[in-house]
């Protein structure tokens, strides 16, 4: 925040004047910054061509445990359990001594160990406990990778398909995003509602997925050439409408444009902004703040 403030100081310093400028169809200010000014904001243009544009589906979608890597384990012989060396939340080796039981059958006691390393996600037994071959002593996850189930409405039921890639955001708390890959594609769709479900697997090494969270998926589905495409920042919304900062030099004018396409990091320019023509591609909100302090001065 220190920072912005500084760069809009510097904005409102180098902004040497405001012209308006009257077309038949136009009317804008020209915004002036001095070259130093220009540096000192960041501010970048580019040349307006074509692009692809990644076309996504949107969906919700909920973070879950792998099930072909959770395992439940259970006593091999009846009997009452003697030890429970794993707490709820422990991580565990594959071959490390979980519990023991008593057995009632050779009236010894025998070790469970674990088949598979991971992290004790439900611990279901207690010392003392009679057990026997159903009763459920722990679970155990490999959380180093986590599914992400979205649902598929009748409508995308042709578009998406396993191998498609999948970008995944949190839709609240802490910003967490990922991407992967359809995996899976229900093959028949719900006769009450109409919906199939799909699943990518993200990797979950760092832990930071947790089974539980709502996410949003976003899965591309196609890929579309279009003749003028920006990035998603050097788009400003104003009062009017979504709009592009022209450039001519050091000087900068609001365009109005009609949006298109959006994969969300380019934008399809439908209308507006013609091929070749120079445009502010970063900090354009740095612009905007500074025409607003303007139009705020011409009012008083």
């Amino acid at each position: 925040m220190k920072r912005l403030w500084l760069v809009l100081a510097l904005l409102a310093a180098g902004c040497a004047r405001h012209e308006e400028v009257h077309h038949e169809e136009e009317h804008s200010e020209w915004i002036t910054l001095a070259p130093e000014a220009i540096r000192g904001a960041g501010i970048d243009t580019a040349h307006a061509g074509p692009a692809e544009i990644e076309v996504a589906v949107e969906a919700p979608g909920e973070v879950k445990m792998n099930a072909e890597r959770v395992v439940e384990v259970r006593p091999r012989f009846p009997g009452e359990v003697r030890a429970m060396n794993k707490h709820l939340g422990d991580s565990v080796r594959r071959g490390e001594v979980l519990a023991r039981v008593h057995s009632n059958e050779s009236l010894s006691e025998y070790s469970i160990v674990a088949t598979q390393a991971g992290t004790i996600v439900s611990q279901d037994a207690a010392v003392g406990q009679a057990v026997d071959h159903e009763s459920l002593l722990y679970t155990v996850a490999d959380l180093s990778t986590v599914w992400v189930d979205f649902p598929i409405h009748a409508r995308n039921a042709g578009a998406i398909r396993p191998g498609l890639a999948v970008r995944v955001h949190t839709e609240s708390g802490p910003p967490v995003a990922g991407a992967g890959t359809v995996r899976y594609v229900g093959p028949i769709l719900e006769q009450d509602t109409r919906v199939s479900y799909g699943r990518v697997v993200l990797d979950n090494a760092d832990r930071r997925w947790q089974p539980g969270m709502f996410v949003a998926a976003a899965i591309a589905v196609e890929r579309a050439a279009a003749k003028v495409v920006v990035p998603e920042d050097a788009i400003v919304r104003l009062a009017e409408g979504p709009a592009v900062f022209r450039a001519e030099g050091n000087r900068f004018r609001p365009q109005p444009v009609v949006l298109g396409r959006t994969d969300g990091e380019r934008t399809e320019i439908v209308e507006g902004l013609e091929p070749g023509a120079t445009y502010v591609a970063r900090n354009a909100f740095l612009l905007k703040a500074e025409m607003g302090k303007s139009e705020a001065a011409h009012d008083h």
